[in-house]
């Protein structure tokens, strides 16, 4: 992938996502729920080589708080997985919080958690040089398989950018689009209880 090109992906797995994580040294996740993390061998092992190598400054990992009471949940665990009891959805929390707590508890220092009572608007993914953005849709599709917009981005700078707030209007169209999905994750953190 060449600096500044903009994909879409149809699904994570197109995304090649372990392998982009385990090249990663700085990492940045933004999304309701970690279960299906928690399940794929290959990335817990991507995680597993990131964390483990001595460049790897820190993951940031902000997921939805189902316990904040939000007026909306109701609605949003309809969009997260339609159908599924709200019980079962509750579980497929308790794995990605067991998976998060599993991380941040081996990696000390590295792996600051967050959750949230946000509205979740996007799983994004920041990777290394890549953000990676989804969408939740009411449909039967979840997150994890539907498109997936993949641009590379100087993320360190649009964090830095974000977390002072900087106006985005010396940008190029294309940079302040990349800058409005950092920004967003940045908020959701910014809102979060920090829980490691």
């Amino acid at each position: 992938m060449e600096y500044g090109e903009i994909r879409v992906h149809a699904g994570l797995g197109e995304a090649r996502l372990p392998e982009l994580v385990a090249g990663a040294d700085r990492l940045f996740f933004h999304a309701a729920v970690y279960s299906n993390f928690a399940r794929d061998r290959a990335m817990a092992d991507a995680l597993e080589a990131a964390l483990s190598r001595p460049r790897f400054t820190r993951l940031d990992v902000v997921s939805f708080d189902p316990a904040a009471g939000a007026a909306y949940w109701d609605e949003f665990r309809q969009v997260l997985r339609r159908g599924l009891p709200e019980v079962t959805l509750r579980r497929e929390f308790g794995v990605s919080t067991a998976f998060c707590d599993d991380l941040a508890a081996r990696h000390p220092g590295h792996v600051r958690l967050f959750r949230t009572p946000c509205l979740p608007l996007a799983p994004i993914l920041l990777v290394g040089d890549t953000i990676l953005a989804g969408h939740y849709l009411h449909g039967p599709v979840p997150a994890p398989l539907g498109l997936w917009l993949a641009v590379t981005a100087d993320v360190e700078d649009l964090l830095s950018r974000a977390e002072d707030d900087v106006s985005p209007d010396v940008l190029d169209p294309a940079t302040k689009g990349a800058y409005r999905l950092v920004c967003e994750c940045v908020a959701a953190r910014s809102a979060a209880r920090r829980l490691a």
